[in-house]
């Protein structure tokens, strides 16, 4: 073989190697395109080939429990096992009257719920005058372990949060001091801004969040140092604490309770043919009352502020009010959260209203994670499967969808 010919055989071999690499190098930036503009589609492959048909699509969890794929109706009805840590709930809301695009006005909340959507400190028949204990939407011992001082002298908020500078971030966000201000009768979280005399403090340790997970015996510990740390320094006695097995055995519980129901539901337009104009999409959601906050479109009650649902963009930039004058996209995501979104089953019918009507306008399609369009009847078991039965769940377990106890546990 001469040296023409092998050098001629060598540049072929280079050349088809080259050819797959760049293929490949193709499929991978195709594929990574895709996930960008449908991240619902990044679930994980196992689970994927298990789900059933109504759950195959709208899941986006942005936490440490986003392992978790939801059980099928069969297998939890045979395993379940109904939360015991809660307190007994609150009676079942009945809504009525007047409505924004099928959502409640706070004023039709039933009696005995503050502003929230928790009960109040009347809600119980107790007088409401007499607040020997802090209400739940402050402090609840159904996700919190609490302890509580007695002053001879009363202290000022910036004392009392002095004690918890040296603590890990972590610990910090768990821990809250409330106190009650007697002034004006009733208990508050103490904040830097706080400016009443305490003698009558609780500090409480919440038990699990959306980030971090449940609370561990390090936790535990550094809550009884500053427990014991602020007693001393006050020269009282403190109240007992709690038992610190019961309390981390509480925290698991109440993590697998908030693991279950950590749902985050998403809805994906994607575009037929052309790139959806980023001046139709702001003058949509503009007229669908949305509006534009820290890169995504975001619709509100208009009487309390709660966020009900957001859109963003599924592929490039994230909104603004600049880049919506030239921006073109190919996708777009309506986000629901499902534990923290108040009259979920209300919220979540204005939301794919408002997503058909964007698809009609915009000549896009509805898809689920496989770019098939999504039906009714899929919608429809979207909705009972993962907006009704997790938020009944809640309620039953005393905490309302999309009021305080709720947003302490999934923000």
């Amino acid at each position: 073989m001469s040296e023409l010919q092998i050098g001629a055989f060598a540049l072929g071999v280079a050349l088809i190697i080259g050819v797959l690499a760049y293929n490949k190098w193709q499929e991978i930036k195709q594929r990574k395109v895709a996930e960008d503009m449908f991240p619902s589609a990044r679930a994980d492959s196992a689970a994927d080939a298990d789900a059933d048909a109504d759950a195959d699509v709208l899941f986006l969890r942005r936490n440490p429990r986003a392992a978790f794929v939801a059980p099928d109706a069969e297998n939890t009805a045979q395993e379940r096992q109904e939360p015991h840590f809660f307190a007994p709930p609150a009676p079942e809301a009945e809504y009525g009257g007047d409505e924004d695009d099928g959502i409640p006005v706070a004023d039709n909340a039933p009696d005995g719920l503050d502003e929230d959507g928790e009960e109040d400190a009347g809600g119980n028949g107790e007088s409401a005058a007499a607040p020997d204990e802090p209400p739940r939407d402050l402090l609840w011992s159904g996700i919190d372990a609490i302890a509580s001082l007695r002053l001879v002298e009363s202290a000022r908020a910036e004392e009392m949060l002095a004690f918890l500078q040296d603590m890990p971030p972590r610990t910090q966000k768990l821990l809250r001091w409330v106190g009650l201000n007697e002034a004006q009768g009733k208990w508050e979280l103490l904040t830097p801004e706080s400016r009443a005399p305490y003698r009558r403090l609780c500090l409480g340790l919440q038990l699990t969040d959306r980030e971090s997970g449940p609370v561990g015996a390090a936790e535990f510990a550094l809550f009884a140092r500053v427990v014991r740390q602020a007693a001393k320094a006050h020269m009282v006695e403190a109240g007992p604490l709690p038992d610190r097995q019961e309390v981390l055995d509480q925290a698991q519980q109440l993590e697998r309770f908030c693991y279950e129901y950590d749902i985050q539901i998403g809805l994906n337009l994607a575009s037929r043919g052309s790139p959806f104009p980023g001046t139709k999409i702001r003058a949509l959601a503009e007229a669908a009352g949305m509006t534009l906050e820290n890169g995504a479109y975001v619709r509100r009650d208009e009487k309390t502020g709660a966020t009900l649902f957001c859109l963003q963009n599924a592929e490039g930039p994230a909104f603004s009010a600049d880049a919506l004058k030239v921006m073109r996209s190919g996708g777009l995501i309506f986000l629901l959260d499902v534990p923290v979104t108040p009259y979920g089953q209300y919220v979540y019918r204005q939301m794919t209203d408002i997503a058909k009507r964007f698809a009609a306008t915009l000549e896009g399609a509805l898809i689920d994670d496989r770019r098939q369009p999504l039906s009714d009847v899929q919608l429809e078991q979207i909705f009972q499967n993962y907006v009704v039965t997790p938020q009944k769940r809640m309620e039953e377990a005393g905490l309302r969808p999309g009021g305080a106890l709720a947003r302490r546990l999934f923000r």
